[in-house]
């Protein structure tokens, strides 16, 4: 009796710690959701007032979401737990937790939680796009649903029904699983002591045909999913699919219901044996399916897939080419006459002068050789964009001058020097593209610190870096007692004290909040920090926009710009992406749609966000406005961001990528693969790789157009041949944002490729005598990247020369400038002797009788060292001409002698 007594107390006290446990969890749990949501939103407000629009619309939508799921979650369980206990306590077999109301009801609540928590996230992005779905101007060719249905409202239908069936089939196992337990605690042994109880067999059964109906809903969208097959030759519906699976899901519904009914009838009869074999019907009437589709593909479609597929191919070049924005592409024939005179070349002074001839490697590791200043400054980018140097557009590298903490001295590597006195970056380095020094160091054009600007480059007013690329630590500003280091000038610190908008005041509650969220107790009894300090956060400005937009997608390549007020202004460009576009190739992660339909601008200085659209004729940017009618900006981007926007390499990538297959219109060629492209290829820095694609100011050719601007191209070969067959470029000014032109060689004449050129340099003995020359002595010989550069009808080759030590504290310099033409290949000092030695036949030198003393000067000297050049390589005809330009200019100079000594 003893025994029993205390048994019977042990039972109480652990359904006691057992209630006391689930109840600590779940409140940790609403605590913790709590938490999350209040600091999520005092984040986002401190951002901007206008994205606390976006949280609400997102809270609002996750909550209903989360209430909906968890009471249906709870009601399942809840109800299923409550059959069980019923049918327990009828056979006097319930244990004593579920003899208890209460157990029932906290272990739902948790299962319900957590469940309705994983289908939040899921589902709530879904839904808005399906709430606010936006038409596009196409429909499938299969089942004449336009695009927008699939991109918008079947997402969110499969993730519903998706999720419905995942807690349906969770809830069977639960239940079968908690039978059997309680069954074998109870003294029985077999299975059929559990089948032939009637309550539990009907119990089972109803979750079980349940399941299977909810199961053969899906079909639906099975057959949608051969709108993404990869069966043989076509991307999408082929053949095999439209006749045999398309059938098949059809009818697969049914004979799924049917096969659950006649299971049902058959176990109530106690006929296990029929019943089992009428569950095999199913499996087996899908490997049957398999087997007639093996044979369709075998022996219909192999045999005459060029004439059979040819339809579906047709569908997957159009769909895809839609998918991947080339219908509006612009495709030109273009002549290659190789006939450049130096004439040519000055009409063209514009593009000739912006040919890069400075790498991005090189350039990073030069800027923060020389212009890192201090060991804890680092430049981790630099890139390009377009600014009027002088009047003239230019293209130029920009860098951001950014803190990385990690450089600093372990023994500075303080509490107070990490977040309150190292706190920004500082200024921005800008080095036109196209110009070195004597030493072959790019030419700075705004550098030093305070920025320097010269040479008509923009003035920088404010150089601090609060917000940029590697500011992923939270700082404290407006310290009691403690300024932050502005910059450093000679042994003296120059110190600052921040008035920007941006950052949230740390009165007690935040400390609190902001303690907890980070781990940092120091910040709850820091003398430093008062009522009016403040936490600037979310510095890196990816996670910043990421914080407010996270269902955009954001190029990883931001870039600095300097706009009319002298501020910083991060650009970057934003992505809508979607897997769902039928028929269309897919590429790296699932996606078969892009668009880059929206620009983000951020100020370094103070974090303001700015959300801008520019690809109003994108229906996933139009939902998104759509559902967050404050998240874009109203008006058109500033004239003084605008003008130095570019269009984005990750972008272009893709695109050339898929264009390299899907340029081919034919689905008869497309299907013999016989004018397959690939992106040409270079020898760069000892390797040889694919050229990325590179920017170029420059006129494009046959499209209306005299003005030289921004493009962003690449050049194709034929697949495993090295002749260059095509170049593709896309725009980046005003109107013509994001116009691709395409520039095809006539298919009779041999344009070299780049790895022509590449093996051609190898193989210039000249050339190569001086590279190894180089190569010795602890020096190393760099190829830069080698630019292919259309002009008129011809095509100029450009690739630098840098030399560097064996060291890591070397800078690579400039050496030398290959430009290769035709069947010629030179290489000079500089681009511009480059030029001279391959056109300089042509090349008329007249002084102007306006010119300076120092400007005829100058040009007697770059005369005389043309003379040298030709003298060297035993050109007597262009010496000769050389000789009489330099007399000519001598009797000029002789003649303003003589009108000074007047």
């Amino acid at each position: 009796m003893i025994y029993d007594y205390a048994k019977q107390k042990n039972k109480k006290n652990y359904i006691r710690w057992s209630m006391i446990i689930l109840t600590i969890i779940s409140v940790v749990m609403v605590l913790g959701l709590f938490f999350s949501v209040f600091t999520e939103y005092i984040q986002i407000k401190e951002i901007g007032d206008k994205y606390t629009d976006v949280f609400w619309i997102n809270f609002n939508i996750k909550l209903i979401a989360q209430l909906v799921s968890f009471f249906t979650v709870f009601l399942i369980f809840f109800i299923s737990t409550m059959i069980i206990r019923a049918n327990m306590l009828s056979r006097d077999a319930a244990t004593d937790i579920l003899k208890r109301i209460a157990p029932i009801l906290l272990f739902s609540f948790i299962i319900s939680f957590i469940a309705s928590s994983l289908i939040r996230e899921t589902v709530y992005n879904r839904f808005l796009l399906f709430a606010n779905a936006v038409p596009f101007n196409k429909s499938d060719p299969i089942f004449y649903q336009n695009i927008g249905y699939y991109i918008f409202q079947r997402p969110f239908l499969i993730s519903l029904i998706e999720s419905l069936l995942g807690i349906w089939l969770f809830q069977t196992f639960y239940t079968i699983i908690l039978y059997s337990i309680l069954y074998i605690s109870n003294g029985y042994r077999t299975i059929s002591d559990i089948i032939y109880e009637k309550g539990i067999m009907i119990h089972n059964l109803v979750n079980i045909v349940i399941f299977f109906l909810i199961k053969a809903s899906t079909y639906k969208f099975k057959s949608e999913d051969i709108l993404y097959s990869t069966i043989g030759e076509v991307l999408g519906a082929g053949y095999t699919d439209i006749h045999v699976w398309f059938n098949y899901y059809k009818i697969a519904p049914f004979l799924l219901i049917a096969i659950v009914i006649l299971t049902i009838i058959f176990l109530f009869r106690g006929k296990l044996k029929y019943s089992f074999i009428t569950i095999a019907v199913f499996p087996l009437s899908w490997i049957i399916t398999l087997f007639i589709a093996g044979l369709v593909q075998t022996i219909i479609v192999q045999p005459n897939e060029q004439t059979v597929e040819q339809p579906y191919l047709k569908y997957n070049i159009e769909y895809t080419r839609a998918a991947y924005n080339f219908e509006n592409i612009i495709e030109r024939d273009l002549p290659i006459k190789n006939n450049l005179t130096m004439q040519d070349i000055s009409n063209n002074a514009v593009t000739v002068n912006n040919i890069r001839i400075t790498d991005f490697p090189a350039t990073l590791t030069i800027l923060n050789q020389l212009q890192g200043i201090r060991n804890y400054y680092r430049f981790v980018d630099t890139d390009i964009t377009t600014y009027n140097i002088n009047g003239s557009p230019t293209a130029v590298f920009v860098g951001a001058r950014e803190l990385f903490k990690e450089n600093l001295d372990e023994s500075a590597k303080t509490y107070v020097n990490r977040k309150f006195r190292f706190t920004h970056g500082f200024g921005v380095v800008m080095n036109p593209i196209n110009r070195i020094t004597e030493q072959g160091h790019p030419v700075f054009t705004i550098k030093d610190i305070p920025p320097n600007s010269i040479d008509g480059a923009p003035q920088v007013l404010q150089p601090r870096i609060y917000f940029g690329e590697l500011t992923n630590d939270y700082v404290i500003v407006n310290a009691n007692n403690q300024r932050e280091l502005d910059y450093s000038e000679g042994q003296e610190d120059v110190e600052f004290i921040y008035d920007g908008k941006a950052g949230i005041k740390l009165n007690l509650l935040n400390r609190l909040i902001f303690a907890l969220k980070y781990g940092d107790f120091r910040m709850l009894v820091s003398g430093y920090i008062t009522s009016e300090s403040k936490i600037l956060l979310n510095r890196n400005i990816l996670n910043r926009l990421e914080r407010v937009a996270p269902f955009l997608d954001y190029d990883s390549d931001p870039y600095i710009v300097i706009d009319d007020h002298g501020r910083l202004k991060w650009i970057v460009d934003i992505y809508t992406t979607s897997s769902y576009y039928p028929y269309s190739q897919p590429i790296g992660g699932g996606i078969n749609y892009i668009r880059n339909s929206a620009k983000a601008v951020i100020d370094a200085y103070d974090g303001t966000v700015d959300f801008y659209i520019t690809d109003q004729s994108d229906p996933l940017i139009t939902a998104y406005n759509k559902i967050y009618p404050t998240l874009f900006n109203k008006k058109p981007l500033p004239e003084d961001i605008a003008r130095h926007i570019r269009y984005p390499e990750q972008m272009f990538k893709i695109q050339a990528q898929i264009f390299s297959k899907y340029h081919i219109t034919n689905p008869l060629a497309f299907y013999n693969k016989n004018d397959l492209w690939a992106i040409s290829q270079e020898k760069y820095r000892g390797e040889n790789k694919v050229v990325d694609p590179y920017y170029n100011l420059m006129k494009l050719p046959g499209i209306g157009t005299d003005e030289e601007e921004l493009v962003l191209m690449i050049p194709y070969t034929l697949v495993k041949k090295e002749n260059m067959v095509a170049w593709l470029a896309v725009r980046s000014k005003g109107e013509n944002y994001g116009q691709m032109v395409l520039y095809k060689f006539p298919k009779g004449v041999n344009v070299y490729g780049t790895m022509q050129i590449e093996n051609r340099i190898d193989s210039n003995p000249d050339i190569s005598r001086e590279m190894t020359l180089w190569n010795q002595g602890g020096s190393t010989v760099i190829r830069g990247n080698l630019l292919v550069i259309p002009i008129e009808n011809s095509i100029l080759y450009v690739e630098p020369i840098y030399i560097t030590a064996d060291n890591e504290s070397s800078l690579p310099e400039v050496k030398r400038i290959i430009v290769a033409y035709k069947d010629q290949i030179v290489m000079e000092t500089t681009l511009e002797r480059a030029l001279m030695a391959l056109f300089g036949e042509n090349q008329i030198i007249v002084p102007d009788t306006g010119e300076s003393i120092q400007d005829i000067i100058e040009s007697a000297l770059k005369t005389f060292q043309d003379m040298k050049i030709y003298s060297q390589k035993n050109d007597w005809e262009n010496f000769g001409k050389t000789l009489k330009q330099l007399d000519d200019i001598m009797e000029v100079l002789q003649e303003r002698k003589a009108e000074i000594e007047k």
